[in-house]
């Protein structure tokens, strides 16, 4: 019979990292603030504010029924496509890209939620259709489909979110136990689309290119932060790369502001949250006896996991600058506010797990 609880350890984890988040926001923020003649507080305020936000998308997820959500996943496709559509032509232009699209004042990144969306359509797309999901006609949908949204992100351009994206698109292929020749085509699709986006976009060609050659001045003071941390960092406050030496601290770099702070062991406390959190999702899918719900969880667990995996690449330099923020701890709205709708949704499929 279903459980009837929500999973209280993964609900305590995700609260734990907001929190932890709006801590930090504020340590690597406040000198920024003041530097703007700001108050200290200025980003601590405009965050707890986004947080405010997310936290209603969260309940968003937890109360309204994924099965409604599923129900609507084609009205939910064109309303996306056309909202992307919108942003390239008419959003707001910030940091070299397109990625807001303004309602009543306010920025909304719709990409956020596109991968979200995948998940929900593959998931649908697995349960309910197994035996076509590997046939011509159902490798065409699936690519297509994905594909069309890929694009349209990339074309921003997004480049970090559209690889997220992929990186989703690969995951929920293997969870739906895809065939190797729709991997394979999956893959060859992929390739080709990164190879011309990259040729296309100056900024992509320049990451790149540094990722091989050297470190960014971005990396190469993360890397100072984190080597400087040690095992048990400079304490809370005490971080120097907040000072204006590493852009970005606050929202793409904050990981390696707390191994600055925290040192290897704030880093493997935090690792240990998000691996946990990871888990308890694995969990939750292995007790559920819905195939759609199974893979829906497995793939926002996944997908918010390789957010996290990215992030901590970027910072140490495995992974060329993406500008992807560290999940429930980074300043930025709407980021946060994806994922704790994706948890929301999590939590509430825990509701029907099977003693």
């Amino acid at each position: 019979m279903p459980h009837g609880k929500i999973d209280r350890v993964m609900l305590f984890l995700m609260i734990g990292l907001v929190i932890l988040g709006v801590i930090f926001v504020f340590s690597s923020s406040y000198y920024r603030a003041m530097h703007q003649g700001e108050d200290s507080t200025y980003y601590l305020t405009a965050h707890l504010k986004r947080v405010l936000v997310a936290i209603g998308f969260f309940l968003l997820g937890l109360m309204v029924p994924y099965e409604k959500i599923r129900k609507m996943i084609l009205p939910l496709l064109v309303l996306i496509v056309l909202s992307l559509v919108l942003t390239i032509v008419t959003g707001r232009f910030q940091f070299g890209a397109k990625r807001s699209l303004v309602i009543a004042s306010v920025g909304v990144q719709v990409s956020e939620f596109v991968r979200i969306w995948l998940v929900f359509f593959l998931a649908n797309f697995f349960a309910s259709h197994p035996q076509t999901a590997n046939t011509r006609k159902g490798l065409a949908t699936i690519l297509s489909i994905s594909f069309l949204m890929v694009v349209l992100v990339a074309i921003q351009p997004s480049i970090s979110m559209s690889v997220i994206c992929v990186a989703t698109l690969f995951v929920m292929l293997i969870y739906g136990c895809a065939k190797f020749r729709l991997l394979l085509a999956t893959s060859a699709v992929s390739i080709v689309i990164l190879a011309i986006f990259v040729r296309v976009f100056p900024h992509a060609q320049y990451r790149i290119a540094n990722f091989i050659s050297q470190p960014t001045y971005q990396v190469q003071q993360s890397l100072i932060a984190i080597g400087s941390g040690g095992l048990f960092g400079k304490g809370p406050g005490a971080g120097l790369q907040k000072f204006l030496f590493l852009p970005g601290i606050h929202n793409d770099f904050i990981f390696a502001h707390i191994a600055e702070e925290l040192g290897f062991i704030g880093c493997v406390v935090v690792f240990i949250f998000y691996w946990q959190i990871y888990l308890r999702g694995l969990s939750i899918a292995g007790a559920l006896d819905d195939e759609f719900t199974r893979l829906l969880v497995l793939g926002l667990n996944a997908s918010i996991f390789i957010i996290f995996l990215v992030h901590v690449g970027v910072s140490i330099g495995l992974v060329p600058p993406t500008g992807i923020p560290l999940p429930f701890i980074s300043f930025g709205g709407w980021s946060l506010t994806a994922n704790l709708f994706a948890v929301g949704i999590m939590l509430q499929a825990s509701r029907r797990r099977i003693v």
